[in-house]
């Protein structure tokens, strides 16, 4: 029933937008893109100069817009770059424009649109290419407030925004530690994320993208989930243009990377296909990684009206294990493996496909509506110090937005309503070795917990947001969304012999549906600055593994985790030219219901009983010093990150119980700091480039020392890391563009890591070889970076017929 009335308000809706269809009977559309980096420009104002007449570019850098009298000209202004007036008399049916930039484009003010009520941070393609351009990881990290990491040097990403990453104790059971929780990943506007909540990236060519939105916080529009989303974009080809280009990168311990790709634009329509072959050697002992990937993306301009995009990819991605090691070995540079993955050939092997078409339609200069349907499938095959996995998983979803645009000279409204669907099935089989046998295993070899579950998931959600632009340059964007979550899970082995028995009852939880609300008050001081203050809640559902209990039962009383963020902020440009950029942003974070994990009669389980409180500032600045590209030397720009972070659990307490006798706490981990979180993060950068097409661009990062231990009496020590790259970019007559670059990471040899595991205390961390623990029992907490500079040099062919 609830289904069923989505449809009818969609299907009023849609009669709605087509009553208003015939309503401008001069239209113009087009596709606004940057003119250095060829990416689509998001949130420009596309104006009818003379009249109240005025639209945003969406997403993909697209416009429509149309009057009852005739006009030939249009105007395009946005933040950053140059405005420009465009001439549209001659009865073009679509229109490419190319912005010319103004200033530094990282962190520009972002006062206009929906999207952007609160912290949003663009990447463009000159941002993901700071260094070799290979992974996100580079990027992304020099973005305040968010910290990306990784299990090997090409696999198992997640992302923490804020601090925030779901249960309170990081996720430290095997299907959490390494992959991405608590926010949302889409790649054109297809969802990564899975309906239950989990994100694997080993599948995603970092290497293409053409542009990335970080969203800092939950936003109705992209679920709600409390640390945000993450909307990873490919690159849009030049307008009228057909090119080929070939990319070669070779680095360090065996680093080899190719890319082959074809894109197309003739005005109708635009396609763009990569095909790209990695492989690596790696620093460790059973270290490696081998990748392929093929992605294709276009737009098929159907008629003034109507687009169709479609994305696809598939990849096949294999990286080796080479386990955890102790802080002995870390601290004494020791590029060593654990032995029992070298022995069990550890690695995760993936082969995945994902597609995705979405179709707008724009009913008129005030409506259109968007439709989009999506499906991914991959094999997992993971084998690890004491055993393996092999899961099948298939992801099934829609999406549908109606979206509202109004100008008048009082007031202008922008408002978007929509409805989001999506569904998730694994089979998961597996078997846990005892861990006081060594590898290599035998079918004889003694098991603990063998596994054969089929788990599902499906996800849903009402969403809209509205913008209303007030007098005196105030705007107010509220919103809000209503999510429904429903998890099941059955498992196929039955007795003591763990025969697989079809028959097994299928466990399910369907959670309350939560609404989460968001506001955001801007105040636009001038063309080039604004204040705002925002509030927004999120929800972070728990993971199948979280409702089962180590026994196998599902605890149908467990809640998602709720937070509540309230931010203010400011954002700018300064100077005659726009020289000086920022981006200031103050957040209180609070999360309730965290889930902690307890034990009862040695039976493991989670429930709600934690809270923790996220208090942050963030900072970007960037000064232009010169940014002429007529001058010798052309670009000068340094710029700065930095983060603080007070993350505090409020109440965090782990209990046991018998049935003989009540609760009794085992550790009381309230008012210590968040594990795993350093409280001080910083990137100092430069950027110079010269008209003759040579450039540098140079990073250098602080990590403070991080807690390692819920009771906070063992720290990760601090580190600094410099990288540089450098190269000669140059269009070679007519057709041919070359760019030739060498680079660098970690060029002060510091010791740093990928990722550290958390836990209560040492001991359960620590080796009982480490001689710096007493009684350790853990199998190790530190996955190392290469302890010694890496080099990597490559070049871009690019021809133009």
């Amino acid at each position: 029933m609830k289904r069923f009335y989505i449809y009818i308000i969609f299907f009023g809706l849609f009669l709605l937008g087509g009553y208003t269809a015939n309503a401008q009977q001069y239209v113009v559309k087009g596709t606004v893109q940057d003119s250095k980096t060829k990416d689509p420009v998001v949130s420009a104002v596309v104006s009818i100069p003379g009249t109240a007449k005025s639209t945003y570019t969406d997403d993909n850098g697209i416009f429509r817009i149309g009057s009852d009298t005739k006009f030939d000209s249009i105007r395009i202004e946005l933040i950053g770059y140059a405005l420009q007036s465009v001439y549209v008399g001659n009865g073009q049916a679509s229109y490419n424009v190319l912005l010319q930039p103004s200033g530094s484009m990282m962190n520009e003010v972002q006062v206009q649109g929906v999207q952007h009520s609160q912290s949003v941070t663009t990447l463009n393609s000159a941002d993901l290419n700071r260094a070799s351009g290979l992974n996100l990881q580079d990027a992304l990290n020099t973005v305040p407030g968010v910290d990306m990491q990784s299990r090997s040097p090409w696999g198992g990403q997640h992302i923490i925004i804020r601090g925030y990453y779901p249960s309170a104790d990081n996720g430290r059971t095997d299907g959490e530690n390494f992959n991405g929780l608590g926010y949302q990943l889409y790649i054109d506007n297809i969802p990564v994320t899975d309906a239950t909540g989990l994100t694997i990236m080993d599948d995603i060519d970092f290497s293409t993208l053409g542009k990335v939105d970080i969203q800092k916080g939950p936003s109705p529009l992209y679920g709600s989930y409390i640390a945000g989303a993450v909307n990873l974009y490919t690159p849009r080809p030049a307008p009228n243009e057909t090119s080929i280009n070939e990319q070669l990168i070779a680095g360090s311990y065996g680093l080899l990377r190719t890319n082959t790709s074809i894109a197309t634009s003739d005005g109708k329509s635009d396609f763009w296909i990569n095909y790209g072959h990695q492989t690596y050697n790696g620093f460790r002992p059973n270290d490696g990684s081998k990748k392929d990937y093929v992605s294709l993306a276009s737009n098929y301009y159907a008629s003034p009206k109507q687009t169709i995009s479609t994305y696809f990819s598939y990849s096949h991605s294999y990286e080796d294990l080479a386990g955890e090691i102790d802080s002995a070995a870390f601290y004494g540079r020791q590029a060593v493996s654990d032995p029992d993955y070298v022995d069990n050939n550890s690695h995760v092997e993936i082969e995945s496909f994902r597609a995705g078409v979405t179709d707008r339609y724009d009913f008129s200069d005030k409506f259109n509506f968007q439709a989009t349907v999506f499906g991914s499938g991959s094999t997992l095959n993971q084998f690890f110090a004491h055993g393996f996995d092999k899961d099948l998983n298939t992801n099934l979803g829609g999406r549908l937005a109606l979206n509202f645009v109004s100008r008048t000279d009082a007031l202008s409204v922008d408002g978007t309503l929509g409805a989001s669907a999506q569904r998730s099935d694994q089979n998961a089989q597996g078997n846990f070795i005892l861990p006081f046998v060594s590898p290599p295993f035998t079918q004889s070899s003694p098991h603990d917990n063998p596994s054969d579950v089929q788990n599902y998931a499906i996800t849903s959600a009402i969403f809209t947001q509205w913008a209303f632009t007030l007098p005196s340059r105030w705007s107010l964007t509220v919103g809000g969304s209503l999510n429904f979550v429903t998890f099941g899970t059955q498992n196929l082995l039955h007795g003591k012999n763990d025969s697989i028995y079809l028959n097994e009852p299928t466990l399910s939880n369907t959670f309350a549906p939560v609404f989460t609300p968001s506001a955001c008050l801007t105040k636009i001081i001038n063309n080039n600055m604004s204040v705002y203050a925002s509030y927004g809640m999120g929800y972070a559902p728990p993971t199948v593994s979280e409702m089962t209990n180590s026994a196998g039962q599902v605890d149908a009383s467990l809640k998602p985790e709720t937070a509540v963020q309230y931010e203010i902020g400011t954002k700018g440009t300064l100077g005659g030219t726009r020289q000086f950029s920022y981006q200031l942003a103050l957040f209180d974070m609070d999360v309730t219901n965290r889930l902690t994990e307890e034990t009862a009669d040695d039976i493991s389980y989670y429930t709600n009983v934690g809270e923790q409180r996220n208090l942050g500032a963030e900072l970007y600045a960037g000064y232009a010093i010169v940014n002429d590209k007529d001058a010798f030397l052309s670009l000068v720009r340094p710029w700065v990150s930095f983060t603080y972070s007070d993350f505090t659990y409020v109440n965090f307490e782990t209990y046991t119980a018998s049935h003989s006798g009540g609760d009794s706490m085992t550790a009381n981990y309230s008012n210590k700091k968040v594990a795993e979180v350093s409280p001080i993060v910083f990137n100092v950068g430069l950027d110079l480039a010269t008209k003759m097409g040579f450039y540098l661009n140079a990073t250098y990062r602080y990590v403070d020392r991080a807690p390692v231990t819920f009771d906070n009496y063992h720290y990760m020590s601090a580190y600094g890391l410099l990288g540089a790259r450098i190269g000669y970019k140059k269009d070679l007559g007519k057709h041919f563009v070359l760019d030739v670059f060498a680079g660098g990471d970690n060029l002060l040899s510091a010791t740093y890591y990928n990722f550290i595991f958390v836990g209560d205390n040492i001991q359960e961390l620590g080796q009982g070889t480490d001689p710096y623990i007493k009684n350790g029992g853990g199998d190790g907490y530190i996955l190392p970076a290469p302890y010694k500079a890496t080099f990597y040099g490559g070049i871009s062919l690019k021809y133009r017929f």
